[in-house]
């Protein structure tokens, strides 16, 4: 799919409402890949490089380590000869497949224990692991030719390694997951709603100054500048009402609760399933709230103070 003269991307469908993208972005020197999908997306990528007549892929940016932006890594690294590139700190999560699974799929396992169907499951969604070649900070300049650039962004808050392009000839934001569905029936997941507001007020600043003519994010369809608007309060407004659901939940409560039953009366309350992105995205912000000291904690029991 052909977003401009510039940007090409490739589409698949995780669910009935749940799109996923993969971009590519050509230059005359050479062309980058953004992401890499599922494992079944590679032939979509493949066929992406084919429609843009790019000759020479030479990286594979990676936004952030979950197994929906990896997952062809390593059948395009060895068809391309390219090399992966991907944010600080997020290495071992492309490179170590087991360590992968213990990270996003247990974060607390005396909770939601090891499944082998949900292990099969996130793993199936990758063609294993791949050595990262480049480890990406914020600021980073990729000249694709004398009038293709990109600028690299840190945004963190959906994971703690998150990463961003502006790509200045076509004003085009490509964006991961730094903007993630705040609708649906399970929480995408964040870990830290302190990082989050801090990427979603640094979005909305960066469409100030450059008002994007096309805003491309990893879920939702193609937007521009308005549309960005849109989803950066739709972000706010979920990191809101999970904030104030967990306060009510407490204020109501009895006596002090424990994480899991804060988790389990959150999704309930919010219409989203039982799920390990929203354990760990509960416990953040459970843990910020005890830092600013709106919640006191004792011997892992929550109170409102």
């Amino acid at each position: 799919m052909k977003i401009n003269e510039k940007v090409f991307a490739a589409k698949t469908m995780l669910s009935d409402t749940t799109p996923l993208h993969t971009f590519l972005v050509k230059g005359k020197d050479f062309s980058v890949l953004i992401d890499s999908g599922v494992a079944t997306m590679f032939g979509d990528i493949v066929g992406v490089v084919e429609q843009s007549k790019s000759s020479d892929i030479r990286f594979l940016f990676n936004t952030h380590p979950h197994a929906d932006h990896i997952g062809s890594n390593r059948q395009l690294k060895e068809k391309y000869g390219l090399l992966v590139a991907a944010p600080v700190g997020s290495e071992r999560w492309i490179e170590d497949m087991e360590y992968h699974y213990e990270q996003f799929c247990l974060p607390f396992p005396e909770i939601l224990p090891h499944s082998d169907e949900t292990k099969r499951d996130i793993l199936g969604l990758m063609d294993g692991g791949s050595k990262v070649d480049l480890s990406v900070t914020e600021g980073m300049t990729v000249r694709l030719d004398g009038e293709t650039q990109l600028t690299t962004l840190a945004l963190s808050g959906h994971m703690m390694y998150e990463i961003g392009f502006i790509e200045h000839s076509t004003n085009t934001l490509i964006l991961g997951d730094a903007i993630t569905l705040y609708e649906g029936d399970l929480f995408p997941g964040h870990f830290s709603p302190k990082q989050y507001r801090a990427t979603v007020k640094k979005l909305g600043e960066l469409n100030r100054k450059h008002r994007f003519n096309q805003v491309l994010t990893a879920h939702f369809e193609p937007t521009d500048s308005e549309g960005l608007n849109k989803h950066l309060l739709g972000v706010h407004h979920m990191i809101d009402q999970v904030d104030w659901t967990i306060h009510q939940i407490l204020s109501e409560a009895a006596e002090p609760l424990s994480l899991e039953p804060i988790w389990r009366a959150v999704c309930e309350r919010m219409g989203r399933i039982f799920e390990f992105r929203g354990l760990a995205m509960v416990h953040g912000h459970l843990s910020e709230a005890v830092q600013d000291g709106r919640i006191l904690q004792v011997d892992g029991l929550y109170t409102v103070r």
